[in-house]
């Protein structure tokens, strides 16, 4: 029996996607990739059986979803040896660079038959010894000699980020991002060049995300007045908010990992304005993206408008074959099979 394991996290919480006790609702709500390309993984026949582990303080009841005669396990351990009593996996994942995961792969080296590492941020590669087969990357520059480095192709959900026929523009840029992160999504940054850019004013410019007061105050501070603040949104109204505007922007630092909003954008057929500071496969820079700078930032937007229904049309393109959730899926399983 072909196992897989997802190691999804090292913090004790409940995601808000736990409260969904059935298959069809998971699927169409639960926007965390890993999970569902867990999923799919399943549905598609690659493993018989897969776990997705998490930590608990407290006991809480598994959580299990019959696909196709198979099981869909989600877990909670107090101590991470307890998988040690689980089937022995064929693939195990672990997500996030955690202290404790590096841990329990140095205790248990040949627990599974192939494990793998996808770090963040400064935990771009292990920090406390982890023992890996190999190590996810979702940024080319990242990679690392003399390290068993491969790309992560990571995309979002197709049941909630997709292209909306006819929707009608009412924004020339969706910029979607948490003022809880403002040391790595530049926002004062932005602001800044807006007041310095007079063009870049012309532009209408929704922002969606948390505390929109810090927006309002850095745009009373730079005297700007063409961003529109309207707070948190779900992701399905951020779907559609994209699928309004003519591009999206992301412009993360290196500090970020790779945010997942580059290819939730992309994904729902919008052209993204992206930062060359924002960690991103060159596979996605292909299609659909406008690599910009604080320089060229108005000059790459002028050029996009003056050729956007080609840029559109690209995206739109690419989102139905180039990115679409099976051709991303199985990019990584291949190249897992071939290690």
């Amino acid at each position: 029996m072909k196992t897989f394991f997802l190691f999804r996290s090292d913090l004790f919480s409940l995601e808000y996607y736990h409260q969904y006790k059935q298959l069809d609702e998971f699927k169409r709500k639960c926007h965390d990739y890993y999970l569902l390309f867990s999923l799919w993984l399943l549905e598609r026949d690659y493993f018989d059986q897969v776990y997705i582990i998490r930590l608990t303080k407290k006991p809480i009841p598994d959580i299990v979803f019959n696909v196709n005669g198979k099981l869909f396990i989600q877990t909670w351990v107090k101590n991470l040896n307890e998988v040690l009593k689980l089937p022995k996996p064929k693939i195990s994942f672990f997500r996030g660079g955690f202290r404790i995961y590096d841990e329990f792969v140095s205790r248990n080296p040949k627990f599974s038959d192939l494990t793998l590492y996808l770090g963040a941020g400064r935990r771009i590669l292990p920090q406390w010894g982890g023992k890996y087969d190999a190590f996810l990357m979702e940024d080319e520059r990242d990679f690392v000699k003399n390290k068993k480095c491969i790309p992560f192709y990571k995309t979002a959900s197709p049941e909630i980020f997709h292209p909306i026929k006819n929707s009608e523009v009412k924004w020339d840029i969706c910029w979607p991002c948490n003022f809880t992160q403002i040391k790595f999504k530049g926002q004062r940054e932005f602001i800044k060049m807006i007041s310095q850019r007079p063009k870049l004013r012309e532009f209408s410019i929704i922002h969606c995300g948390n505390k929109p007061e810090q927006g309002k105050k850095l745009c009373k501070q730079y005297k700007v007045d063409n961003i529109e603040f309207i707070g948190h949104v779900t992701r399905p109204e951020l779907n559609k908010i994209l699928n309004q505007s003519k591009f999206g922007l992301n412009l993360s630092n290196l500090q970020d990992g790779c945010p997942r909003v580059s290819t939730e954008i992309l994904m729902s057929g919008t052209p993204l304005l992206l930062s060359e500071t924002v960690r991103l496969l060159d596979y996605f820079r292909s299609t659909g993206v406008i690599n910009i700078t604080p320089l060229s930032i108005v000059s790459r937007l002028a050029k996009a408008l003056y050729r956007y229904n080609d840029v559109k049309n690209d995206i739109l393109n690419a989102v139905k074959n180039e990115f679409s959730f099976d051709i991303v899926n199985k990019k990584n399983i291949d190249l897992w099979n071939n290690l």
